[in-house]
């Protein structure tokens, strides 16, 4: 953190080129304006850098940190932390708010470095820890929600790429992200800004912001500042995002256009009596019919006409949710005597997500595989839930005597509830988070010291509104039978709940059946701290300082669950449910000695005990060598450590469900039926071919994590080796190697694993399995099929996994190594102004994952594969002429393969030319294309008042190309799904 004594002139850092030049100017400025016959000038020169607590004359420490102002953020476009970590090239995409429902963390945002996830990226603001955000993401990573720092105050951001545990402890393995705002701050001034896309209508991101303050720290002994931010993104339905997505989706989608039934379904609000169905006891063949009184039938479907309602396009999970983030902040320094400062800060954030589900929840009778869960107070035992039939003698089955006939007069139905209207279903997300610190600092002699107490904490709620209560379900629909024949589950024949009609009663029963259920997690974290940091005696080179200090924290989470889900009363929503506290203490010293007048050591050593293992020693030692004016050489080697955090080893457990579930021997099997019906000249049979292909390769599973309280510490080692040249006044250029070797890894069960899995079950073959079977064999016996069917058909042997177990671990490690490359250069222009340009990269050498012992270094060198890139840059250059800055950022991010490693490349790579599985369109057969963006921005100060910023994002209007990796279809990750965008801002300085 750079930071200068109180009662100073502050330093101002900017990246790299401007560093050392300027630090001697301003350094020498300060000096000579505050400096009093008892004041070392040495003393008034230093500042305080983020990976250190010992105040330099020199922002060049041994450990690469990367600065970037205010105005680097404004140049670049950034609005939000989350967009300008995206526009680092050290940082990886993480987790957004805008994406992030149903993760588990839904409505927060996550920091990346180096691509080890948000455990290994330790974020500070003000040099100091922030509470973990109140639920896990995956119900497991527990990190810092960067969305609620307070964006209006912030000075500037110090990223050290390198590994900081001896100086900060756990997490900070990766790297640090330390967020500054302004030391102090006098008079008022108001932002205000609006973004606009060109391609999506709804989107919108507005922010205001009041910054304001009074007191001056020199003439009045103190400063007092707050400043309050005003964020709002608007929602993104799917009516403005359907039609928008890459044209390979589609083509590897094909019904998923038609099935919106766009046109031909009834529409929103308007009554649909739904359809009925049967199978044919015989043959297993599924057919169907409309309900009497439907206007909209579909004819084409092999089973049989059915009755058909359009998709309601009010759905605003896939594509974005709506957010209103509030944040104040209040800043206060008061000086007490002639060498002590007492500072208080405080930061509020409140954090509101709200998505519509869209389409109102349909009955649909369910015969193929049932929705299974865990819940925590069933135990191991997986609740599932199907749909029930409608009974012979109920009075809403009308469907025809035929159809009666065939399962001894039960049918199955399908029928949409809109009772509740557009707006019932859908999630939402709040957060109350906040942090309060209040300390002293001061001089004693040549001694600095520093000492604060803080509190900070978070309270995040999830409501959704999207699954069954089986209690209110009962109540709409029960009470139950069980046919005695097929054991088939039936509702009441006179059910509460009224067919072929839309009333407010039915309404009420719905809101029972399907409630808004919310999810409740608490985290706190108390610190108390300490530091002394001053000379201790002085070398032929030069002085030798050093720094002691001490830490002492109460951490808690707490998620009680859901009662309902926690009883397994709430389908498909088991949830978390964790129960941890622990203290834990630590103390560290660091020195810096400047063995020779070119060469100085900075050496850091720091233990910290957590409760259930023994205590940790990180050390850190790097070199600093000014081998002449214009090189510095410089190089770290450090341990790093993560402990393991309450939501995996604390009490407690994820009982939920696991996405994305591959079984390979049911995706075998159903796939085979698939492509046979493909070939069919009958359109029925293609219809249920498309809707089969991979149904069965990417499933919804019952999952229970379990934690572990035997986990313990991964470690790290961490290396940095790189130069810092400076040939002329203009030009600056930096080289670093990282080196990052992760071991004792936790993870979370991987359940394509078998020795993952400790138990797991499969739900029986069903009335759907049957039924393709029997689609299938109706094909092959109609010549008209135009197909050759083999004299064995495809079958299925197993029914789909219903459920798995598995346990938090210590397995594996990880290598990553790379280089990251900064030059910047600025020019006088004359009369027409400075022109500064900087280029940064960061060039991935290594990504290698050792699993076990067995296994090796199985899946090779990731580098170079999805999501792997082995080149991410940028590119600034910013001309200022007199009052106008114009502004141009480009982000570039290189190919990968579609492949996920060396072994997934078997079965996805250019002569397939598949990924996911799933046909790539030809251009792309040899991966992920290279891709960059750019933004243009132009601000005018016409006064010391005004500011008027226009910014072009995307300016060449580049759409995200196909990713069928990706949840949604496309390259969002890095890809702008909203085409050229157009941001305004206007402030005002009183």
């Amino acid at each position: 953190m750079l930071t200068e004594r109180h009662r100073h002139r502050r330093i101002t850092a900017t990246p790299l080129s401007i560093a050392l030049g300027l630090a001697v100017a301003v350094v020498g400025s300060a000096s000579a304006q505050d400096a009093t016959p008892d004041t070392k000038a040495t003393e008034l020169s230093r500042i305080e850098v983020t990976g250190s607590n010992i105040r330099r004359s020199d922002v060049e420490t041994a450990s690469p940190v990367q600065v970037i102002s205010k105005q680097d953020i404004e140049n670049m476009g950034a609005r939000t932390l989350l967009q300008v970590l995206d526009n680092l090239p050290a940082a990886r995409p993480g987790q957004q708010d805008a994406r992030s429902l149903f993760t588990g963390s839904d409505g927060a945002s996550q920091a990346n470095l180096r691509g080890l996830g948000a455990q290994g990226t330790l974020v500070l603001l003000n040099g100091r820890r922030l509470s973990y955000y109140g639920a896990p993401a995956g119900f497991q990573t527990q990190f810092v929600n960067i969305d609620a720092i307070p964006a209006a105050a912030i000075e500037r951001m110090e990223v050290l790429t390198d590994g900081a545990s001896a100086v900060y402890g756990t997490d900070a393995v990766a790297g640090v992200i330390n967020v500054i705002t302004k030391r102090s701050y006098q008079g008022a001034e108001i932002n205000l800004t609006t973004d606009k896309s060109s391609r999506i209508s709804s989107y919108g991101e507005h922010q205001g912001s009041i910054t304001a303050g009074f007191g001056d720290l020199d003439e009045d002994r103190y400063n007092v500042y707050a400043s309050v931010n005003l964020y709002r993104r608007d929602a993104i339905p799917l009516s403005d995002f359907y039609d928008k997505r890459p044209d390979q989706y589609y083509v590897n989608n094909p019904n998923y256009l038609p099935n919106l039934r766009l046109g031909t379904g009834s529409k929103p609000g308007e009554f649909n009596p739904g359809s009925y169905f049967a199978f044919d006891p015989v043959t297993g063949r599924r057919v169907q019919e409309a309900a009497p009184g439907c206007n909209n039938v579909l004819t084409s479907e092999a089973a049989g006409p059915r009755c058909i309602w359009e998709t309601w396009m009010n759905n605003e999970i896939d594509a974005g949710a709506k957010s209103e983030r509030n944040t104040a902040y209040v800043n206060a320094h008061f000086l007490i005597g002639d060498s002590t400062e007492a500072f208080a800060e405080a930061t509020y954030t409140d954090i509101d997500l709200t998505a519509n589900g869209g389409t109102p929840r349909a009955y649909g009778t369910t015969t193929g595989n049932p929705t299974s869960w865990f819940s925590r107070n069933t135990g191991t035992t997986v609740n599932q839930f199907l749909y029930p039939y409608l009974g012979p003698n109920n009075e809403y089955n009308n469907a025809s005597p035929e159809l009666k006939a065939l399962m001894g007069g039960v049918v199955g139905l399908q029928y949409l509830l809109q009772d509740v209207g557009a707006n019932h279903f859908g999630q939402r997300n709040t957060d109350q988070s906040y942090r309060v610190v209040a300390g002293l600092r001061g001089d004693i002699g040549d001694w600095n010291w520093e000492t604060a107490f803080a509190t900070a904490g978070s309270h995040s709620v999830t409501y959704q509104t999207t699954n069954v209560n089986l209690a209110g379900f009962e109540k709409a629909f029960g009470p139950y039978s069980v046919d005695p024949g097929s054991g088939r589950v039936i509702i009441s024949d006179h059910p509460a709940y009224k067919f072929g009609e839309i009333s407010e009663a039915n309404a009420a029963l719905i809101r029972e059946a399907f409630p808004t259920f919310d999810i409740q997690s608490w985290t706190r974290l108390h610190t108390l701290d300490g530091k002394i940091e001053g000379p201790l005696f002085q070398m032929p080179a030069g002085e030798v300082r050093a720094a002691f200090g001490f830490n002492a924290s109460r951490e808690t989470f707490y998620t009680p669950g859901n009662p309902d889900a926690a009883n397994g009363l709430i389908t498909q929503q088991g949830g978390s449910w964790f129960d941890g506290k622990r203290n834990t203490y630590a103390l560290f010293a660091e020195t810096v000695a400047p063995l020779t007048e070119k060469l100085e050591l900075d050496a850091a050593l720091r233990v910290d005990k957590y409760p259930d293992f023994s205590a940790n020693l990180a050390p850190k030692i790097g070199l600093k060598y000014q081998m002449f004016d214009q090189l510095m050489l410089r190089g770290t080697y450090s341990t790093g450590f993560r402990a393991p955090s309450l939501a995996e080893s604390g009490n407690g457990g994820v009982f939920a469900q696991l996405g994305g579930y591959r079984d390979e021997v049911r995706c075998n099997e159903t796939n085979a039926i698939a492509n046979l019906l493909l070939k069919s000249q009958r359109g029925g049979d293609v219809d249920l071919g498309n809707t089969l292909l991979n149904t069965d390769c990417s499933r919804t599973v019952a999952r229970m994590t379990q934690p572990n309280p035997d986990l313990k510490p991964e470690k790290a080692k961490i290396t940095t080796l790189g130069f810092v040249y400076e040939p002329t006044q203009w030009l600056s250029v930096s080289a670093d190697y990282w080196f990052i070797y992760r071991s004792n890894e936790i993870v979370a069960p991987d359940f394509t694993r078998d020795e993952d899995i400790i138990s797991s079950t499969r739900s029986p073959i069903t009335d759907s399995d049957r039924a393709n079977l029997a689609a299938l064999a109706a094909m092959c016996a109609d010549p008209a099929s135009g197909v050759a069917c083999p004299g064995t058909l495809p079958g299925y042997s197993v029914g789909n996994v219903a459920s798995v177990v598995g346990q938090y671990k210590n397995r594996g490690k990880t290598l990553i190594d790379g280089f990251d490359i900064d030059a910047r250069s600025r020019f006088s222009l004359g009369e027409w102004g400075n022109l500064n340009i900087g280029v940064a990269a960061t060039l991935a050498n290594r990504n290698r994952s050792y699993l076990d012992d067995e296994s090796g270094w199985y899946y090779g060198d990731l580098v170079g594969y999805y999501n792997n890139p082995r080149l991410r840059a940028t590119l600034n250059a910013d001309w200022s002429y007199k009052q106008v800055t114009t502004s141009v950022f480009v982000n570039y991010v290189g190919g990968t393969k579609w492949a996920l490693q060396q072994i997934d490349e078997e079965d996805n790579n250019p002569q397939t030319c598949t990924a996911g599985y799933l046909p790539v369109e030809q251009s792309k057969c040899d991966g992920a294309p290279s891709w960059w963006t750019a933004n243009l921005s132009v601000a005018w100060r016409p006064d010391e008042h005004w500011n008027v910023g226009f910014t072009i994002k995307n300016l060449f209007d580049r759409l995200p190309f196909y990713d069928p990796n990706s949840f949604l279809g496309d390259s969002s990750d890095y890809a702008t799904i909203f085409g050229r965008g157009y941001s305004l801002t206007v402030g005002y300085k009183f």
